[in-house]
């Protein structure tokens, strides 16, 4: 019995902030973010953990986001990533993955649009890789697929422990 309460204390410490982390939600969107929309196109940044942010933008048919920290968020060369949207285009949290108080990896949920003329919906769970200053796409997970969400925060375990490829 011991012995299991010893392992059930190195779990709970190793799971608080070792090996898988700590995850944090966010909202995507509301009134903690800074709305700088104009006519034609959607602009908000939306406040991360340990001084991070998303900047989110949509002008219909492409969208967009940015992850940095906040400080550097509007001098970033170019968004993280950016699609065809579709749809709503981004879920209403970011869920980011910490390690010793740091994003290391963040998943939303996205909607987009294939290349090309084909007009159907792509709904999926994007994984983002942060390293500092940058972040990349690493993963997109189809929220059809068996255990989307299981799929997606493993593959945001990995990309929390991976680097941006060098630009």
């Amino acid at each position: 019995m011991r012995y299991m309460m010893a392992l059930a204390t190195v779990l709970a410490i190793a799971g608080a902030d070792g090996a898988f982390g700590e995850t944090k939600f966010t909202p995507a969107s509301g009134p903690g973010c800074k709305d700088e929309s104009k006519d034609e196109l959607g602009l908000w940044t939306c406040p991360g953990p340990a001084g991070y942010a998303v900047r989110f933008a949509d002008e219909g048919n492409i969208v967009s986001l940015t992850i940095a920290p906040r400080r550097s968020i509007e001098k970033q060369q170019g968004p993280t990533a950016q699609w065809r949207g579709a749809g709503k285009a981004f879920g209403d949290k970011v869920q980011w993955i910490m390690r010793t108080g740091v994003p290391k990896a963040a998943v939303i949920r996205t909607w987009r649009r294939p290349e090309g003329d084909d007009e159907s919906e792509i709904q999926e769970l994007s994984v983002f890789a942060i390293n500092g200053e940058r972040a990349c796409l690493y993963a997109a997970i189809d929220i059809r697929a068996d255990k989307a969400n299981e799929a997606a925060l493993a593959r945001a375990e990995q990309a929390a422990d991976s680097r941006c490829p060098e630009k």
